[in-house]
């Protein structure tokens, strides 16, 4: 596919979008990520399934637009649902789909399953927990333009590309493993956690032209932090993620901040994080009753921010903690 390359000083936002699924369509593609990732439990680690309190299921939905100043915007939607049982079992399904300025789309979906080892009494959960899912990649053939239709100074996609393209699609089993610890003391100002977990421990065959076999690389996830109740009804979480796939490596590191609004069922939420050698994310959110409400957006500081007019990327996730009965109970600190 380096044909792509030839002539592209025309249109350098089209150079872009192509630069970008190009690096996705390669050897090996890299999985699309949420700044708020700490609002995904269940896809951050399969061993946060059904870990919380208070509630018997929880439901994460998050949307995700970057380069909006592009012809086609990158697009990263997921959904997610999981449930507790006994503060011991937690199981869960998800859905999430990465589409590439409608050149390339990977869609993602499994169900996933955790145990407490430390047991429901205990004042922390110890997890474990297993992922087992599908990948299905496409390429849309007909958003790609090639040298031959580059006619002076721009792309006409009337005419002939002069190529023939095999099947652009492929389907892959994906096996994804973790741990998790949390600290649960309600007695306690401090309570942190950590986690790590592997993604594609199977490493499949993700090659869509088949032309030659292409490994996925497994991505390993490490995230910390720690809950800190700094007074009544004010708390500060300093918390931060690392992950590495292949030859790239993602570092992000930040605070959020929690207010309780004059004892009411509201909570402001707000924070900042600094994405290593990327952007500079900025968040806002509300707390009510068993839900939560967050908005970011990424100032993009990469040389990408050349391209993109400094159009960053905007991100909204919603979490939702409820119970089979419908009585509502009152969440802890150690919910959310």
């Amino acid at each position: 596919m380096n044909k792509i390359f030839s002539n592209m000083k025309a249109n350098k936002h089209f150079s872009l979008v192509l630069s970008a699924v190009i690096g996705a369509t390669s050897m090996q593609a890299q999985d699309g990520q949420f700044s708020q990732y700490d609002a995904t439990q269940v896809i951050l680690n399969p061993a946060l399934t059904g870990m919380y309190e208070n509630a018997d299921f929880r439901m994460n939905t998050a949307v995700r637009s970057q380069w909006s100043s592009l012809s086609s915007s990158f697009v990263t939607t997921a959904f997610a649902y999981d449930m507790s049982i006994q503060k011991r079992y937690g199981f869960g399904t998800y859905l999430n789909n990465y589409n590439m300025a409608g050149i390339m789309n990977a869609f993602q979906t499994g169900a996933t399953a955790a145990y407490n080892v430390s047991g429901g009494k205990a004042n922390h959960t110890l997890s474990v927990g297993l992922n087992l899912g599908l990948i299905y990649k496409k390429i849309n053939d007909q958003q790609l333009v090639w040298d031959a239709q580059y006619d002076q100074g721009y792309f006409n996609t009337d005419l002939p590309s002069g190529e023939i393209l095999q099947k652009g699609s492929r389907m892959m089993p994906e096996v994804s493993a973790g741990i998790a610890y949390r600290s649960t003391n309600g007695r306690k100002r401090v309570n942190p956690y950590g986690n790590f977990a592997l993604f594609h421990v199977t490493t499949p065959d993700e090659s869509i032209y088949r032309t030659a076999k292409s490994d996925m690389p497994i991505r390993y996830m490490v995230n910390g932090g720690v809950r800190i109740e700094v007074m009544d009804d004010i708390y500060l979480i300093p918390m931060g993620i690392y992950m590495r796939q292949g030859n790239d490596q993602l570092i992000n590191a930040g605070m959020l901040a929690e207010v309780s609004i004059m004892g009411s069922m509201y909570s402001v939420v707000a924070g900042a994080s600094y994405r290593v050698n990327d952007a500079i994310i900025a968040q806002v959110g509300l707390k009510h009753k068993m839900a939560m409400y967050r908005f970011s957006y990424d100032v993009n500081t990469s040389p990408l921010k050349a391209y993109t007019n400094r159009n960053g990327a905007f991100e909204f996730t919603v979490v939702y903690y409820g119970t089979h009965s419908g009585r509502e109970r009152r969440m802890t600190s150690s919910a959310f």
